[in-house]
């Protein structure tokens, strides 16, 4: 006989600017244990997706958009430009809810969706059941610096906790300010490859490790990466690796894409509306421009350490510009009675509803600070740091590809999270939290494949020294790659140093075919390995080729392993090699 139904799960997507309903496949699989009495309902913001998403056709393509994009796109919307608050928004999804005559409701939302959320809780708290803000940041009383400021924690938690990285001794944090300082004496340029392989043209200067570290919550590759490729560059010269950074960074931040996914228009909507600013919006541009340059001088002095170890001007100017200070100074004025920079009505009330609060313990997008001051709001709140995780904790949507069960790889969040919704709102066990595995670093980035570590040999291995090292190399070539996955958006990519990646779904997770693909500038790998997200289950072969060698190795780890060992195996120079290391 089947159970009475136990209602509806609300899924509300970020940005602000994306589409829920193009999640729908990480909700639907995230949400699947409970979908047997519980419905899930996708309702696109207005102003996104299917809901008259904004295109704002210049703004929308633009890598970089400069004051004349956006102010054509405020004209282009005119009045309409300040009804696309998240308060109309909330309204518009309470109407859907009365239309359907549904609530109260459990509520799911990541990143811009918590702030959403928190809007939605204010104005319509009868609706609500349960809810959940999945790395959140609070719609009232946060004005610090605190996402970028955590990453300096985040680099040195990161490195900690990595033998390869926590054996050099010394701090990582110091090794990144001394970074900073060689790039703010002499910024390197050079070709490197984007988010997708494309050639990028870029610099590493003092706002390029800005724009890194601020986009480093979006994905564990920055925290792999990054302290490896600061001291290829400082100790031997090699500025491939940390260019490489620069450029995803940028791809992560640049437009274009469909406006139905991602509308850079309604982005603007929302922030020139609810984010504060340092001038007043009533004004007209002559005078913004006063007020903001007034402002920022005022910041500079009174605060010259606020993105230490970075100066205010790394923050103001840094590439991409991540801070978006100056975003909203031509924007169209507000119309009567919209009062910018109130995302809700002041001495609003948040309801004692049960809400868990989720924060990525590595995220510089929304960081844990900011989590917590959103916990603070609500009277019956639950806070969790989720450890060595980014942006994001519960929903496993890495890049654009999204695991078999639509959770978290580590397969622990998902669950507590699905626990909170089923009783109503109640934490329960919350014990896998501890077995999170930790971000595995990159050991070294070097040019030639003699400069990697050896593998250790195992029993029956007839490979010499040097085919030790070749396998080694073999391996983190396709590290590297896998690395990958959290960055393209496309399911293409190239090697460090050439060749060619492709991501493609199997039936528990994804395969990655490489295609001569070179992580250093002297050997090349071909093959094709599988990755079994369910299980961690990581495993292929490669035939690779490097100056007067050849041969095929197959590698095998796990990656859901905390010091995961990969074992290797297959044949070099018609030797048989047996043999293991670090999981790449």
């Amino acid at each position: 006989m089947s159970q009475p139904p136990l209602g509806v799960i609300l899924a509300q997507e970020g940005g602000p600017g994306y589409s829920t309903t193009g999640s729908r496949d990480g909700y639907v699989r995230l949400f699947t244990p409970l979908r047997d009495r519980r419905d899930i309902l996708l309702v696109d913001k207005r102003g996104t997706g299917r809901s008259s998403a904004i295109d704002c056709a210049a703004l929308q393509m633009a890598y970089l958009p400069d004051m004349h994009d956006v102010s054509a796109c405020g004209k282009q919307l005119g009045a309409t430009a300040w009804f696309y608050r998240s308060a109309d928004a909330a309204n518009d999804v309470a109407a859907v809810l009365a239309a359907l005559q549904l609530g109260p409701l459990d509520y799911y939302g990541d990143s811009y969706g918590t702030w959403f959320g928190e809007v939605f809780a204010v104005l319509h708290p009868g609706l609500l059941r349960t809810m959940v803000l999945d790395s959140a940041y609070p719609v009232i009383g946060d004005d610090s610096n605190s996402e970028v400021n955590h990453g300096q924690q985040a680099m040195e938690i990161a490195c900690h906790r990595s033998p390869p990285c926590r054996e050099l001794g010394g701090s990582a944090q110091a090794r990144f300010v001394t970074l900073l300082a060689a790039l703010r004496a002499k910024p390197v340029s050079g070709a490197a490859p984007g988010a997708n392989g494309e050639t990028r043209h870029v610099t590493a200067d003092p706002g390029g490790l800005f724009l890194i570290v601020a986009n480093a919550g979006n994905a564990p590759t920055t925290w792999r990466d990054l302290d490896a490729a600061g001291r290829a560059w400082m100790q031997n010269g090699y500025a491939l690796p940390l260019l490489r950074l620069v450029a995803e960074a940028r791809d992560s931040y640049s437009g274009g894409g469909s406006y139905k996914g991602f509308s850079v228009g309604l982005a603007d909507a929302v922030q020139c509306a609810e984010y504060s600013t340092n001038f007043n919006l009533h004004a007209g541009l002559a005078r913004r421009l006063e007020q903001y340059a007034t402002s920022i001088s005022r910041l500079q002095q009174n605060h010259p350490d606020a993105y230490a170890p970075f100066t205010f001007d790394d923050a103001l100017f840094s590439q991409m510009d991540a801070e978006e200070y100056d975003t909203c100074l031509p924007w169209a004025k507000p119309v009567e009675g919209i009062v910018p920079g109130d995302a809700i009505p002041p001495g609003s009330v948040f309801p004692p509803v049960p809400v868990l609060v989720l924060s990525g313990e590595l995220d510089t997008v929304t960081s844990p600070d900011e989590g917590r001051a959103t916990a603070a709001l609500f009277p019956n709140a639950t806070f969790i740091e989720t450890p060595n995780l980014v942006h994001e904790s519960a929903i496993g949507d890495a890049g654009f590809f999204i695991p078999p069960d639509g959770e978290d790889l580590s397969q622990c969040v998902g669950p507590i999270v699905r626990a909170f919704v089923n009783s109503g709102g109640t934490v329960g066990d919350t014990s896998c939290l501890a077995g999170i595995r930790p971000i595995r670093t990159v050991p070294a980035f070097v040019t030639s494949y003699v400069g990697v570590a050896p593998a250790k040999a195992a029993e029956g291995n007839q490979v010499d020294a040097a085919g030790l090292v070749l396998a080694s190399a073999v391996t983190e070539t396709v590290g590297d790659a896998f690395a990958r996955y959290y960055v393209s958006t496309s399911g293409h990519g190239s090697g460090l140093r050439g060749g060619r990646f492709t991501i493609s779904p199997i039936r528990n997770g994804y395969a990655l075919t490489l295609n001569d693909l070179a992580w250093t500038s002297d050997l090349s790998a071909s093959g094709r390995f599988e990755w079994d997200q369910l299980s961690g289950r990581i495993h292929g072969a490669v035939d690779f080729a490097a100056a007067g060698h050849s041969g095929t190795v197959t590698i095998e780890w796990n990656d859901q392993e905390t010091e995961a060992v990969a074992r290797l195996g297959g044949v070099i120079d018609g030797a048989a090699l047996a043999a293991t290391r670090l999981a790449p």
